[in-house]
């Protein structure tokens, strides 16, 4: 079944409330109509009626033209017989529509001690005239709802112009459009629509990228381990390889598989696709940063880079050893990439902060951005810090960029 269209819909409303003021006013209409010929009736026949003699000894009938007089004693028996016997049991007061003679009337009667009269006027053509006239209200009745239907139904397109518009609009869109949508109708309810939509796409366009450069940076994180391997199975095809070697070779296969296993667990926790939580555990994060300094120390050497290292107080969290290392990895790599001269980094309970100064842009060039384009970078360093219950913070003053991470931590 197609479904209802908003401008069937509208129109559809307008024409009930339409109709909904129109049957009282046609109600009201007829009350007045009938309620004027029955006072009509009413006047001429009780003027009839003045001039109707009462004293008649047995009863008399007085025509005149259309309008008819009727005078009978109610105490002789044969009094009745000088008026119809559809007029003779009517009670006193007007009645409408009384049938004698093949004809349609309308009589008056009125009742004094032992003396009734009636005066009666035949109505068929003008209640001929008045069905006919009926009829013909009823068609142009029926016209006017038509096209009350037309009109309603062309106000209601025309109201829906904006929906119909915008939905053109859409359908005509790309998937990789990121342009603000945009409509000529300055109606509120029309403006907060294409506003929810613009900011509806730019979130959609911000998650893509996040997911762009998460997919980037986790196929970097897994080359890595993976090149270790295959540089160990290369190790274990050497001819002649000795028995020390080999084992070297397998214990790195085992410890990067291993880390491996561990990294894709926790990525695919980071991408919101794993159901389940990771294994949270007590973590020091002095020793995972003692770790992390020693992984990087060549590197950081041959930049000719010092680290400074504060340690006010033990510090332990529960959380993912693995999500642990990340951040602190990817912070001391991004002083790698895009720092030079010492390293400050100070550990507390109240967080984890790095200092340093940012290598100068050859020429004009503005200074880098501290982000890190190795490893998960600050965005995703966020991501995991959301993950974790932590807030990562960075500021940059001048040529100087710091990095600071707030947690809530344990004293061990």
């Amino acid at each position: 079944m197609r479904p209802r269209s908003l401008q069937q819909r509208i129109a559809i409303y307008l024409t009930f409330f339409s109709l909904l003021v129109a049957f009282p006013l046609i109600l009201v209409g007829v009350f007045i109509n009938e309620r004027a010929e029955q006072e009509f009736w009413e006047q001429m026949l009780s003027a009839e009626l003045a001039d109707v003699d009462l004293s008649a000894p047995r009863g008399e009938v007085t025509r005149h033209g259309v309008l008819n007089s009727y005078v009978w004693r109610t105490d002789l028996a044969n009094s009745p017989k000088v008026v119809p016997p559809e007029i003779a049991p009517l009670a006193a007061g007007l009645h409408d529509n009384i049938q004698y003679d093949g004809r349609e009337w309308a009589v008056l009667v009125r009742e004094q001690p032992g003396v009734r009269a009636a005066a009666s006027i035949d109505i068929t053509e003008l209640e001929s005239e008045e069905a006919e006239l009926s009829t013909w209200a009823i068609v142009v009745t029926v016209l006017a709802i038509v096209l009350l239907l037309v009109a309603l139904n062309w106000l209601a397109r025309r109201a829906v112009d904006p929906v119909t518009a915008l939905s053109a609009q859409l359908a005509t869109r790309l998937p990789t459009t990121t342009t603000p949508v945009v409509t000529e109708f300055k109606e509120r309810e029309i403006t907060a629509v294409v506003d929810a939509l613009n900011g509806f796409v730019s979130r959609i366009h911000e998650h893509v990228q996040r997911e762009k450069l998460f997919v980037e940076t986790m196929s970097h994180e897994l080359r890595t381990p993976l090149a270790v391997i295959l540089g160990a199975v290369e190790v274990l095809e050497l001819p002649g390889a000795s028995a020390a070697r080999s084992h070297a070779a397998l214990t790195r296969i085992r410890d990067t598989a291993k880390g491996l296993t561990e990294l894709t667990q926790v990525l695919l926790f980071l991408s919101n696709r794993k159901p389940s939580a990771v294994n949270n555990a007590p973590v020091s994060l002095e020793e995972v940063l003692k770790r992390s300094l020693a992984l990087f120390e060549q590197e950081l050497a041959s930049k000719g880079m010092r680290i400074e290292l504060t340690v006010a107080s033990p510090v332990v969290v529960n959380a993912e050893p693995s999500l642990c290392a990340i951040v602190v990895n990817n912070l001391i790599q991004n002083c790698c990439d895009h720092g030079v001269g010492s390293v400050d980094i100070r550990l507390s309970v109240e967080g984890l902060s790095f200092s340093n100064r940012i290598e100068s842009a050859p020429g004009n060039e503005p200074p880098p951005s501290w982000r890190g384009n190795i490893g998960l970078g600050l965005d995703l360093i966020d991501r995991t810090c959301t993950q974790l219950g932590w807030q990562l913070l960075t500021l940059s003053e001048g040529d100087v960029f710091s990095a600071e991470v707030t947690f809530g931590l344990t004293r061990l």
